[in-house]
C-alpha cells in the first residue's frame, strides 16, 4: 500500500512536507554514503560534484533547489548532498514508455524506494506523481489540467550544466496545461546529461524530448525510451494504464482519465 505524501505551499514548504514524511528513508540513504563524504557535507565543504550540481540547481531550477533545502532540513541531511547529478557512463535507467493507441498512456519502470506525492504548489498547477523520497522532481505524474509526463536520466558527454535535464519533468507539471509550451520549455531550458521525457495530453496527443549533446523531439508514434535510445513497440502492449504499470513494475498514467496508477492503486491530482 502506497501512502500519499501531501505537499503544499511555497517551494520550501513543499520540501519540508516531503522531508518530514520521508525522513527515515532519506536518512538511511545518507548513512550509506562514505564517512568522509558525510563529514565533508556536514561541515559545509561539499565535493566538487555536489557543489556544481547544487549551484546549477539554484541557477536553472530555483523552485526545486528551494524545495530541496526544505527537504534536507526536515530530514536532517545536507541539501547539497541530495542535489540530483548527471549520471556517469554506464548508467542505465529503467524503461520509459509511451503508447498513443488504443488509449493514450505513459509509464515508467521503477527500481528502489519510491513515494507517491501529491504536490499543491502555491500559484501553480497541482499534480500527483511518483518520485524518490530524496528527489525534488517527479519521475512520472499528471497535473490537474491533464498534462502527463514521465522521465528517465542518462549519461552524456561534456554536460555543461551539472543539474540533470530530467528535472524539467517537474517544471512541466507545475507550469503547463498544454503540450506545445511544455515541449518548447524542455527543448530550450538548460539541463545536463542524457535521458528523455515523454509528455502526453488527452487532446493534443503525445511527444517527447531526448536529451544529450543535442536534443531530439519524438513525435506521435508509440515508443520505448531507455536512457535516451528509442525502439519500436513490443508485440504485446497492455491496453490500459493499470496493466501497464504492473507489467513495468512501476507506474503509469491514463492520459484520458488524468490519473496515476501505481501497482493496484489509482491516484488523482
Amino acid at each position: 500500500m502506497n501512502a500519499v505524501v501531501e505537499c503544499e505551499g511555497a517551494p520550501r514548504d513543499l520540501g519540508l512536507d516531503q522531508g518530514l514524511a520521508c525522513r527515515d528513508a532519506v536518512a538511511r540513504r545518507f548513512a550509506g554514503a562514505p564517512l568522509c563524504e558525510r563529514l565533508r557535507s556536514r561541515a559545509g565543504w561539499p565535493g566538487e560534484g555536489e557543489s556544481r550540481s547544487f549551484r546549477d540547481l539554484w541557477q536553472y531550477f530555483p523552485h526545486q533547489a528551494d524545495r530541496l533545502e526544505g527537504l534536507g532540513g526536515a530530514a536532517g541531511v545536507p541539501a547539497t548532498w541530495l542535489a540530483p547529478r548527471v549520471p556517469g557512463p554506464g548508467h542505465v535507467e529503467p524503461a520509459l514508455v509511451g503508447y498513443a493507441a488504443p488509449t493514450a498512456r505513459i509509464g515508467r519502470a521503477l527500481g528502489g524506494p519510491v513515494v507517491v506525492r501529491r504536490s499543491r504548489p502555491e500559484g501553480l498547477f497541482a499534480s500527483v506523481e511518483v518520485t524518490r523520497p530524496w528527489f525534488p522532481a517527479a519521475l512520472v505524474g499528471v497535473n490537474e489540467r491533464g498534462l502527463a509526463v514521465a522521465a528517465v536520466a542518462g549519461p552524456a558527454e561534456a554536460a555543461r550544466c551539472a543539474a540533470p535535464a530530467w528535472l524539467l519533468a517537474q517544471d512541466c507539471l507545475e507550469r503547463f496545461e498544454a503540450l506545445g509550451p511544455a515541449l518548447d520549455w524542455c527543448c530550450e531550458r538548460p539541463g545536463g546529461g542524457g535521458g528523455a521525457l515523454i509528455l502526453a495530453h488527452p487532446v493534443e496527443g503525445m511527444a517527447g524530448v531526448v536529451f544529450g549533446a543535442t536534443r531530439r523531439v519524438l513525435r506521435g508514434d508509440p515508443s520505448i525510451v531507455r536512457g535516451g535510445a528509442t525502439a519500436g513497440s513490443p508485440d504485446a502492449v497492455p491496453a490500459e494504464a493499470g496493466s501497464l504499470a504492473r507489467a513495468l513494475g512501476g507506474a503509469a498514467v491514463d492520459v484520458g482519465a488524468g490519473c496515476l496508477h501505481v501497482g493496484e492503486q489509482v491516484f488523482n491530482p
